[in-house]
């Protein structure tokens, strides 16, 4: 498995699920280098819907939200984005599928 959703990209391997969050790479003096990222590692997990919850937990550890609303705001953001790419997924899945009936 290897899918990207948002900043993040999420792999697995028999065993794991593994989250690392794509982020603009900076020089020695903290500048942003145009076109440059790196690969840094959120975590490993059992299964998909613990990678859903830890997307949803990191983006929250990392927001700016102050207030219940702006939290909301945060977690209602990133469902949307996994429903998303899953809802993405499941349309190339079907439309490979025939059926016999």
């Amino acid at each position: 498995m290897n899918i990207k959703i948002g900043d993040y990209q999420v792999t697995s391997d028999p065993l794991n699920f593994k989250l690392v969050k794509q982020v603009p790479k900076t020089d020695d003096e903290g500048n942003v280098i145009e076109d440059e990222h790196i690969n840094r590692f959120v975590g490993y997990y059992p299964n998909f819907e613990r990678v859903c919850l830890a997307l949803m937990d990191h983006e929250l550890r990392v927001s700016d939200a102050e207030n219940l609303a702006e939290i909301m705001e945060v977690l209602i953001n990133v469902k949307r984005e996994i429903t998303s790419v899953v809802s993405e997924m499941k349309l190339i899945d079907h439309k490979d599928v025939e059926t016999d009936c």
